[in-house]
């Protein structure tokens, strides 16, 4: 049996999901293989997708990658997820459904929100200390769906500051990675942070796909 298969490493959720409902719609019978990272975010959104769209799926390691199979034809007394149904041991396949115009796709959720790149230690002009409480009142309340937090620039200073090198290891702890910018870390220590390469934040900000402070 014919099997498509789609790589998707290194992108946004919304570019992942974007591709997936473009080869269902390319190929809405066909058997489909994701492989992805271990980003749990991204793997979390695209099983939700498919869950909508009543497409059964498979979460699999893959090596050191990870890899989603995708029914072609949801089996009878097999819920989405792969798991089955009490009494239904040897389910049967469901009878081929008539032949008919292909239905118009299900819209695509909204988009994840975007990473964000701290290039400054305060916000605003004024009282450095009153920018700085408000700069990390951002931290406090970034939403968990951001994917990584990065930091250039005088960003790099936070570092230097307990209270915001506490929330930056918070923010890591729970699952959002926190960056620092290659070409900044020239002139600070990186923290025990990931070092990123910069090419990677201005790519996204050059196709407006990141938040910037």
């Amino acid at each position: 049996m014919d099997i498509l298969t789609l790589e998707l490493f290194d992108v946004t959720v919304s570019e992942a999901l974007r591709e997936i409902n473009r080869a269902l719609e390319a190929h809405p019978g066909l058997p489909l293989r994701i492989l992805l990272s271990g980003d749990r975010m991204l793997q979390h959104n695209i099983q939700r997708f498919l869950d909508r769209l009543g497409r059964s799926a498979v979460l699999r390691p893959d090596g050191s990658a990870w890899r989603f199979d995708v029914g072609g034809t949801p089996l009878a007394g097999m819920p989405v997820g792969g798991t089955p149904l009490a009494g239904a041991s040897h389910p049967a396949p469901a009878p081929p459904a008539p032949i008919r115009a292909a239905p118009a796709p299900e819209r695509i959720p909204a988009p994840s929100p975007r990473p964000l790149l701290i290039t400054c230690s305060h916000l605003g002009q004024g009282s450095h200390d009153l920018g700085r409480r408000l700069l990390l009142g951002v931290l406090r309340e970034l939403d968990p769906a951001v994917p990584w937090v990065g930091l250039a620039l005088d960003g790099l200073e936070l570092l230097e500051d307990p209270q915001a090198r506490a929330l930056l290891e918070q923010l890591q702890a729970r699952g959002t990675r926190v960056r620092i910018s290659r070409e900044s870390q020239m002139f600070a220590t990186d923290g025990g942070f990931e070092v990123m390469e910069d090419s990677r934040w201005q790519r996204l900000a050059g196709r407006g796909e990141l938040t910037m402070i």
